[in-house]
């Protein structure tokens, strides 16, 4: 083969490996559930004892075999080995799979054993804990595991040249993705210009049946998004059809951001685009979690409110709330509450300080946001890093016009920076956290802050809220770019 005299050789040593190499990576996963549902059950049953000792703990040994349950759902939902799935998506498979998992445990558990059924609070807490926990042990294992040399499914790379030294790149960089690049398979073309990729072996699309027969149960990826779709379906039938599992990667750059689903007309693919969001029922059910979750947490936190409410009186003189003007739904105005973290009379301060430092003037007018702000005092500073300064908007989330989770909230400068987006933006109602909070937040550029709101809005489901809150909690304790 002519490409293996240029290029990284094919070692069949590793191949001959491969076969252990997916198991152990699914054996990994697995692990992790196992953990975390054995943990979920054993915390769940006691805390029930601690609380109200009706039942030993003993008494749920017999429950262990049921496991096997959650592995079987697990595995149907596509969760083994669970590669290629954005952490949003597997939380969303992970709720729906424990959910349908603990029903069948207790509708089990009715049949099989009804004086243990009154003890039901056991399988409603381990639910919550395991939403929790399955997620994080798997976040986990998979930062431990793609440290090893065994972890991932083999992967070869079909593609352009700039396309698949990118995909390359990129799977590379995240191992933590699960798919493990073995192979770079390029158009004759673009041989000559390649260099060696250290340990991938780099030949020609025609390998690429070669490869899968040696490899076995391996990960093709496509990427050739400017090749037409005549060349792709050739190359599908000819070079790839002996791979189990084939990622495409089509020319979608500009609605990259879109929730989209395949759809069947007449034997011809189109994507449908989502719309989740602007819809009655979803919205209604959407309003409906806002006012439980943010009354209840409002009570249960009603001291910590006062406390912060003395910090912020004693820190400078002034009210104790803010209110700021910010564009809602339907380009309503409304005012945004925060506990006050700057002295009276900060816009003169910030004009000062503008007007003395072109260095400060030109990061305000980039991102709205400084670093170190004069304006803000100690008990702001405080605030501001780890988010109190917005539990008042659980006020806003009960009056409507927020939401716990949703685009984040503008001002009327904002709105010519979202550009187009602005429309999807003013269907839906701003939230106190979101998607751009959880993902970096003042640490990223200001078009993808528009372009998380926009997948935000076009990708809603109720587990990405749940998922959104949990992440939040991560991202405030450990204040990820906050300032």
């Amino acid at each position: 083969m002519a490409s293996t005299s240029v290029f990284a050789p094919l070692d069949f040593a590793h191949i001959r490996t491969s076969v252990l190499h997916r198991w152990m990576t699914r054996g990994a996963i697995v692990g992790a559930d196992l953990f975390a549902l054995a943990a979920a059950g054993a915390m769940a049953v006691m805390i029930r004892y601690v609380f109200h000792a009706r039942f030993l703990p003993r008494d749920y040994i017999s429950f262990a075999p049921s496991i096997l349950i959650f592995f079987a759902v697990f595995a149907f939902h596509g969760l083994y080995p669970g590669i290629a799935t954005s952490p949003i998506e597997e939380f969303r498979l992970i709720l729906r799979a424990s959910s349908i998992s603990f029903l069948l445990l207790i509708g089990s558990s009715y049949f099989l054993r009804e004086g243990i059924f009154s003890s039901r609070i056991v399988f409603g807490l381990a639910w919550l804990l395991s939403i929790v926990l399955v997620p994080l042990c798997r976040r986990f294992a998979r930062g431990w595991c793609s440290l090893q040399p065994w972890w991932g499914i083999p992967t070869v790379i079909i593609g352009e040249r700039a396309a698949g030294v990118m995909m390359l790149d990129l799977l590379k960089g995240h191992p933590r993705v699960g798919l493990r690049p073995v192979a770079l398979l390029l158009e004759q073309t673009s041989l000559p210009e390649m260099e060696s990729q250290g340990n991938v072996f780099c030949g020609q699309i025609s390998d690429a049946n070669m490869l899968a027969q040696e490899y076995g149960d391996c990960y093709a990826v496509l990427a050739m998004p400017h090749a037409g779709s005549d060349r792709v379906t050739a190359i599908l039938n000819e070079h790839a059809g002996n791979y189990r599992h084939i990622l495409v990667i089509p020319d979608l750059f500009g609605i990259k951001s879109i929730s989209v689903a395949a759809k069947d007309i007449c034997g011809i693919l189109a994507l449908e685009v989502g719309q989740r969001l602007t819809s009655f029922a979803p919205q209604l059910f959407k309003r409906t979690f806002d006012l439980a979750v943010s009354v209840t947490v409002a009570i249960l936190i009603s001291p910590v409110l006062l406390i912060l409410c003395a910090a912020v009186y004693l820190s400078s003189p002034g009210p104790i709330f803010y209110g700021q003007s910010r564009i809602g739904r339907d380009n309503q105005r409304f005012k945004v509450w925060k506990f006050r973290s700057m002295v009276v009379g900060a816009d003169a301060v910030l004009k000062s300080h503008l007007d003395a430092d072109a260095a400060l003037r030109e990061e305000w007018e980039r991102d709205h946001k400084l670093k170190r702000d004069p304006r803000v005092t100690w008990a702001g500073r405080i605030l501001r890093k780890t988010s109190l300064d917005e539990l008042p908007q659980l006020w806003n989330v009960i009056c409507g016009d927020m939401s716990l989770v949703g685009p984040r909230p503008i001002v009327q400068s904002e709105v010519e920076k979202y550009g187009q987006t602005f429309v999807q933006y003013q269907r839906v109602t701003p939230g106190v956290t979101g998607l751009w909070q959880i993902s970096g937040r003042n640490n990223t550029t200001y078009d993808l802050r528009t372009r998380i709101d926009d997948y935000y809005v076009r990708n809603w489901s109720l587990s990405l809220d749940i998922y959104i809150l949990f992440r939040t909690f991560k991202t405030i304790f450990f204040s990820e770019g906050a300032y």
